[in-house]
């Protein structure tokens, strides 16, 4: 079985997934900032209209939708990587938490796995892929889907993942610029904000981990 080809298929749908998704959440936030109808805003009025700008909750709400299909797509990818790691140990006849128990699997999936297949002679230190953004694929992933905030449906990063990762990958021009501000420390949790660079980082560093793989 090829496990790099179907785990392949899976990025080129997310990777597709992403663009035709947030498409028309971006072009209503593109025709908002431009004017464009139907966004043409009216002559102000102060006698009856506030100074906020004109159609902001539309351009919230395309907003909050790009940020869900950013979610989801990282999401998809961290699940798709659990699917090709836990494939290659069933067709290698593999129970990797009954063999090296759930300790090696608390700090993540990707770090059970590691262990385990070190443990069938898998030598880790010649891979070119970048952990550090695996890691961070799944980390997202876990803020995604355990958001409990009701106020807004943006994830966060928490604290935990910020003390790992104390400049991470999926986070915002802004709120990057705002950590440079603030000397390199967090005021509070950046959302967490999938771009098509951030994307493209993670899935060429889970295509490194199946092309090595497959070459090993």
């Amino acid at each position: 079985m090829d496990v790099a080809y179907f785990l392949r298929q899976r990025m080129a749908f997310i990777s597709n997934y992403f663009d035709v998704a947030s498409a028309p959440f971006l072009e209503t936030m593109r025709k908002i900032e431009e004017q464009e109808a139907p966004f043409v805003p009216t002559e102000f009025d102060p006698d009856t209209m506030d100074s906020s700008p004109a159609f902001l909750d539309e351009w919230l709400q395309a907003q909050a939708g790009a940020e869900i299909v950013g979610q989801t797509s990282v999401s998809m990818l961290s699940e798709a990587l659990k699917a090709y790691f836990v494939t290659i140990e069933r067709l290698a006849g593999l129970d990797c938490e009954a063999s090296y128990g759930t300790k090696s699997f608390k700090k993540g999936f990707i770090q059970g796995y590691r262990t385990c297949f070190a443990a069938q002679g898998i030598d880790w230190s010649s891979c070119p892929a970048d952990f550090k953004i695996l890691e961070q694929v799944v980390l997202a992933r876990n803020a995604s889907q355990h958001s409990v905030g009701l106020m807004s449906p943006n994830a966060k990063h928490s604290k935990d993942t910020l003390s790992k990762h104390p400049n991470p990958l999926f986070i915002s021009e802004y709120e990057n610029d705002l950590l440079k501000r603030h000397g390199g420390s967090w005021l509070t949790e950046p959302n967490v904000h999938v771009t098509r660079a951030s994307l493209n980082a993670a899935l060429s560093e889970v295509e490194k981990l199946a092309r090595w793989y497959d070459e090993d």
